[in-house]
């Protein structure tokens, strides 16, 4: 039984900010969804842990946040979209990846490579949505994040990211994320600089301890004090509607294609593997849609 959860935390009477999360049941869901292999676990485990945190951030539980990943590397791109309302969803390109381990880590860096990009796009509903973007600092993705917060929203930040899997499945998985706010005295400052070493083996943290003891474990001497409780969750908000929709903005030209080689269209969702058959009537349909649609 996976008892993941999600703090807001308030360090040294507000002058940094933590989230606290442990996540060992949505990766492992993620895990099983998509067949993973141990280094693909780990890699889509610590996107998806990130995503959720940032996620959890918003304003609106309707809004989301999009992480991906392309570091050139042989997992391809990895990708994770987390909502306001804590659910998030991901996939990686190559699930069964595998790499000869070097040491007693899984060669996460190797499989995601660094010759890339990470990109974030928050859709907050307003016009147009924020997308930032910083080269890879490792493929180890929790460095890359820290980067992403310093150098795109200039929040220097520290992040940690954890999954501890077996071939069977995840152990522990676990992430934090440490920011300063304007404000903090060197004194907190030189603290929080201090104790990073002590954040860094976050998933061996959360199977030792998981959420509620980890807070002391790790943050008592900064004066934590939760602000916030979430449960996150993986979870895909695919639907027949929002399929249909999909398939109406491809086009007349390409429906009438599906319709007189195919005769009906099958699609996956990347995210849950759901499978959505339509057929060469129900395409005829959209046809129209879409030909209305075309025309206006």
């Amino acid at each position: 039984m996976y008892s993941d959860g999600l703090y807001h935390i308030s360090l040294m009477g507000g002058q940094a900010r933590a989230i606290l999360v442990e996540s060992t049941g949505l990766v492992q869901r993620a895990k099983e969804i998509h067949g993973l292999s141990r280094i693909a676990t780990a890699a889509l485990g610590r996107t998806l842990t990130a995503a959720v945190m940032m996620g959890s951030m918003l304003k609106g539980e309707d809004e989301s946040i999009s992480a991906q990943i392309k570091g050139g590397g042989p997992i391809g791109t990895v990708l994770a979209v987390a909502h306001g309302d804590c659910t998030v969803k991901g996939y990686v390109d190559n699930p069964g990846v595998d790499l000869p381990r070097t040491g007693k880590k899984l060669p996460v860096g190797a499989a995601v490579g660094k010759d890339g990009k990470l990109t974030v796009i928050k859709d907050m509903h307003m016009r147009e949505p924020y997308v930032g973007q910083v080269n890879l600092v490792s493929g180890e993705i929790a460095e890359d994040f820290a980067m992403y917060f310093t150098a795109s929203e200039q929040t220097p930040s520290l992040v940690s990211l954890g999954v501890l899997v077996s071939d069977e499945r995840v152990e522990a998985a676990g992430g934090l994320i440490i920011q300063i706010m304007p404000g903090a005295s060197e004194a907190a400052i030189a603290s929080i600089e201090a104790s990073a070493g002590m954040f860094m083996d976050i998933s061996g943290t959360m199977r030792e301890y998981h959420l509620k003891d980890s807070v002391q474990q790790l943050l008592l001497h900064l004066e934590p004090e939760i602000l916030e409780t979430r449960t996150p969750r993986y979870a895909c908000n695919c639907s027949r509607d929002r399929i249909e929709r999909m398939l109406i903005t491809l086009g007349a030209e390409e429906l009438q294609d599906m319709i007189h080689t195919q005769h009906g269209a099958q699609v996956d969702c990347h995210f849950c593997n759901k499978r959505y058959e339509f057929s060469e009537d129900a395409l005829k349909t959209l046809l129209e849609a879409a030909t209305i649609r075309e025309g206006q």
